[in-house]
């Protein structure tokens, strides 16, 4: 692995996140094909996240193309991130199909990476390879798990209002938080990951990466 994707494959993997979240929009809210308590709110919660995985996305590959992947440090992040973006797309789309099962995929996705990722790029730093140790990691995972157990109580019909509802807040909270709190452009970014993304880079700056729900 001597090349990091360039500008044109890195904006089709946008595309590609942009069209798994029109057909979350186009099964569930315009022509829904199942009358699931509560999955309009799921699929609402699921394009915000789908639309803000595809900007972190871009984001950790462009990062990783304007360093050098002769650091071993490098390479590893953008194997990871590159697994992450393959989990999660599969996951999107895979909604289009069964809402449950595709969240869950997703939120695998993010479990992985913020598990396994344990460096932060940053290069128009002095320092631009930065540790992430599991200290700073430990809340988005904690998110990433109630996510999951929200999902989990959601698709065995316990508490469908409560649940969706629930997961949306969530996701609203984090985008907020991320986009009009944490807007910063000076600081690192904080990928919190959805909630509940809480899921792929958790750094504190909206500009690094994917710690999502």
């Amino acid at each position: 692995m001597h090349t990091a994707l360039g500008p044109w494959p890195t904006r089709a993997i946008m595309a590609l996140f942009g069209l798994a979240a029109g057909g979350i929009g186009w099964h569930y809210l315009l022509f829904p094909t199942a009358n699931l308590t509560g999955s309009a709110r799921v699929a609402i919660a699921l394009i915000l996240v789908c639309i803000d995985q595809g900007r972190m996305a871009w984001v950790d590959l462009d990062h990783v193309h304007q360093l050098s992947l002769a650091d071993r440090r490098v390479v590893k992040f953008y194997s990871i991130t590159l697994i992450t973006i393959v989990i999660e797309l599969v996951g999107f789309y895979l909604v289009w199909q069964n809402l449950a099962l595709g969240m869950v995929i997703f939120l695998i996705s993010q479990l992985f990476f913020n598990t396994t990722a344990q460096s932060q790029l940053y290069p128009q730093s002095p320092e631009p390879i930065r540790p992430f140790p599991f200290q700073a990691r430990w809340p988005v995972l904690l998110a990433n798990g109630i996510a999951l157990g929200l999902i989990t109580l959601w698709q065995a019909n316990q508490m469908r209002q409560l649940t969706s509802t629930l997961w949306l807040a969530m996701v609203v909270i984090y985008l907020g938080v991320k986009y009009l709190v944490v807007n910063n452009p000076g600081a690192p970014s904080v990928d919190v990951g959805p909630v509940v993304e809480v899921a792929p880079s958790v750094a504190t700056s909206t500009d690094q990466g994917k710690n999502s729900l």
